[in-house]
């Protein structure tokens, strides 16, 4: 087993060099990979955002009024894009006709 004594340093000067030695490290580490940019959410979350069914979010993504990626085994939305697509829907609002994608 090593052992190291230390004998006539000063505390506040080990503690400085061993501050210096850690700002050191941590400034040669590479830089967080940053974070993408959108947010998914699932199925559920959508509908419940919406305040829709689940068969009625599916049949919006089949008219392509949102578009669903799918990651695996699951169906998810992007934030943003549902919260585009809630914009659209609300200045259709006072249009006269049938639907309006």
């Amino acid at each position: 087993m090593n052992q190291i004594f230390l004998t006539g340093v000063d505390l506040n000067e080990l503690l400085g060099k061993i501050g210096q030695l850690i700002d050191e490290r941590l400034s040669k580490l590479p830089p967080d990979p940053e974070k993408p940019p959108f947010k998914f959410i699932s199925r559920a979350e959508v509908a419940k955002l919406l305040k829709i069914s689940l068969p009625t979010l599916h049949d919006w993504t089949k008219l392509g009024i949102l578009q669903s990626y799918k990651i695996g085994n699951r169906v998810l939305y992007k934030l943003a894009e549902v919260e585009q697509a809630l914009t659209k829907a609300e200045t259709f609002k006072h249009k006269k006709g049938g639907f309006h994608a």
